[in-house]
């Protein structure tokens, strides 16, 4: 996914050292959306393993190697996986952290990948995907089943509207570097903007700090903080302090947060401890009356911490438990692990009685979901008479011009700058593979098909393909009619009326904004979806694509072949049901045969019938009119036997 704003492609500075540097350009994010799924099919979760260069220290293909060795394993139909409590991993206490080990310990047993403690990415996309997988189990979505799963006296309130902050970053434009806002979609109110700083003149840092307060859009102060990634001295982050005193701006200190890591690392001793940076930051903090954040240097402690939690918390407490000037832990769950930094949040908010703001890296959608979904949990824990709650950090949408979901996660932002987290968690509820890859027509007999698909002496035909996994369906067919073009176009297009030729429709509805409804019912399991379509005139036809939902797409096109007939010419992706796919996996049907066979072919022949039955009765000859009625019904009979069966659900929770 490109990184992009109004200026063009790219950005500076993205990350953490050396490649924070404003000479340092990222174009794009790459990454690995990975999905696991029970064993019995029914249930899946979701997770992104997209490590970030200057702040994971693995590379994408370090990732990916350990990604495929664990994948390797999971799907040998002799190796059994480790039971998953469903309810203790979704309290992210440790049992998560403790069902990995076991399961990483069983993986060892049975491979070569001699892996001790998973990359930090991995950890985190397996974690995502173990979590969406447990919730998916309980027939619970996300967000609801991690609060649920909280002891009780934790749940102090459970708000699902999440406020964020947008970010001023720094690009290269000409020969100067600026700092700016120029993300793509300009129309957001941030409560809270952050400001990268640390690479220009202090003077011009300063300025941009101030400038961040003044919210266009909302004509209303914003707060504002920024982020030197430890790249000032003592004498530079003072002088800084002492520029924004300078500028004389009455509103700046109420309205500043904190800086995050505003001193550089000390590279002087041999073993850096967190204790001597938190030392020179409370010394500087005392000096400039400004709190500050850890992040860059509360990564470094966990990240090179080898004993258990327990430990780790005991030590940052004491490290930090008489700081004055600490405002915030900055947790990036792509890099901590979501566990761990849930974990980190519980210590700020109950035990230090700071701030926890969660952060992405620069995430696709999927990354920032969960990020989104574990901050909203942080917010409803903390004690908030005490800890400040801040904005978290899951912006960067704005910078990518793509997204791993459908609809794209910034459609669930308010333009006042907050998360909707409870939609949100509906839309990832259930997901697998199939539903996150853009699915298009993948087949290979796509130019064939076109190439001998227009003889209209032919009867039906059809080719089609699938996923690796079997969900993804991709199918093209085409029926020769005794009718016009416009004929057939004017009645297909005429959408509440599909029921009559396809009834394994229930019903498509009419909504605001040109969406419609549609309904169908396959062996007793009812499925709802949103759709947004486009008429077509040349040829003429529609397209259509769900924007929620059954995820399908495809488009219908009507050749005309003369005055009094034409092609009908269908092409359709859809992501399988995990409920249908089991059912028809354990009848012994396949769900692309039975969608090219009958359910395409027999809603083709029907619609066939049912226009040539109207212009029969519209031209006075009943008896044609009722005779292909009458083939119709025996075929709609047919089809509702199929489809009505019902199943039972065998499932269980762990």
């Amino acid at each position: 996914i490109d990184l992009v704003d109004k200026f063009g492609k790219g950005f500076n500075g993205v990350g953490w050292g050396d490649q924070s540097r404003a000479t340092n350009t990222v174009n794009e994010r790459r990454g690995l959306i990975i999905s696991i799924s029970s064993t019995n099919g029914l249930f899946a979760g979701i997770g992104e393993v997209s490590p970030l260069t200057g702040v994971h220290p693995e590379s994408l293909d370090d990732a990916k190697e350990e990604v495929m060795a664990i994948q390797r394993i999971l799907s040998n139909s002799d190796f059994i996986a480790n039971s998953l409590k469903c309810e203790e991993i979704l309290a992210l206490d440790g049992s998560l952290q403790r069902y990995i080990d076991a399961l990483v310990l069983n993986i060892n047993a049975h491979s070569q990948l001699n892996c001790n403690k998973l990359k930090p990415s991995v950890q985190s996309g397996l974690e995502m995907a173990l979590i969406s997988l447990a919730s998916h189990t309980i027939r619970t979505p996300l967000p609801q089943a991690l609060f649920q799963s909280q002891p009780e006296e934790k749940r102090l309130s459970n708000s699902l509207l999440l406020p964020i902050n947008g970010l001023k970053t720094r690009k290269i434009i000409g020969r100067s570097l600026e700092t700016h806002n120029g993300d793509i979609r300009s129309d957001i109110s941030f409560p809270s903007m952050k400001v990268k700083v640390g690479h220009q003149e202090i003077e011009d840092d300063g300025k941009a700090v101030v400038e961040s307060q003044r919210n266009e859009l909302s004509k209303r102060a914003s707060r504002v903080r920024a982020d030197a990634n430890r790249s000032w001295s003592m004498a530079n982050a003072l002088e800084f302090a002492k520029v924004l005193n300078e500028l004389n701006d009455p509103t700046i200190s109420t309205n500043l947060e904190y800086i995050e890591e505003p001193l550089e690392k000390d590279s002087q001793t041999k073993n850096w401890d967190l204790a001597n940076q938190v030392r020179a930051l409370e010394s500087w903090s005392k000096e400039s009356g400004i709190k500050y954040a850890l992040d860059e240097s509360l990564a470094d402690a966990v990240l090179g911490h080898e004993g258990d939690f327990d430990e780790l918390r005991d030590y940052l407490y004491n490290t930090l438990k008489d700081a004055k000037g600490c405002a915030a832990f900055v947790l990036k769950p792509s890099l901590l692990g979501l566990e761990k930094s849930m974990q980190l949040s519980r210590l700020a908010h109950n035990d230090l009685n700071i701030g926890a703001v969660f952060t992405s890296t620069f995430d696709s959608g999927v990354g920032l979901a969960f990020t989104g979904i574990i901050a909203s949990l942080s917010d409803s824990q903390s004690n908030q008479k005490n800890s400040p709650l801040y904005p978290h950090g899951i912006s960067t949408f704005t910078m990518l011009n793509g997204d791993t979901l459908t609809p794209s996660f910034q459609s669930y932002v308010s333009n006042d700058g907050f998360l909707n987290v409870a939609p949100l968690g509906r839309a990832i509820f259930g997901l697998g593979i199939d539903e996150i890859r853009d699915y298009i027509f993948t087949s290979d007999d796509v130019k064939d098909f076109e190439d001998t698909i227009y003889d209209v002496e032919e009867e039906f035909q059809a080719i089609s393909s699938t996923s690796t996994t079997g969900r993804e369906i991709n199918v093209q067919v085409s029926l020769p009619l005794p009718f016009s073009d416009e004929i057939a176009s004017s009645r297909f297009t005429d959408l509440p009326q599909q029921p009559r030729w396809s009834p394994w429709l229930n019903s498509v509805a009419y909504l605001e904004k040109g969406e419609t409804e549609w309904t169908l019912n396959v062996r007793g399991v009812e499925f709802r979806w949103k759709a947004i379509s486009k008429l077509l005139q040349n040829p003429k036809g529609i397209t259509w694509e769900s924007t929620s939902g059954l995820k399908n797409r495809g488009l219908v096109e009507f050749i005309k072949v003369s005055n009094d007939s034409c092609l009908m010419r269908v092409k359709m992706t859809l992501i399988t049901p995990r409920m249908i796919a089991l059912v028809f996996k354990t009848t012994g049907e396949f769900v692309k045969e039975f969608v090219e066979n009958k359910l395409l072919k027999w809603s083709l022949e029907s619609f066939r019938d049912v226009v040539k039955a109207d212009l029969a009765l519209e031209r006075g000859d009943a008896e044609l009119g009722d005779a292909l009625f009458g083939a119709v019904e025996g075929r709609s009979n047919a089809i509702e036997a199929t489809l009505s069966y019902q199943f039972e659900d065998k499932t269980s929770s762990d």
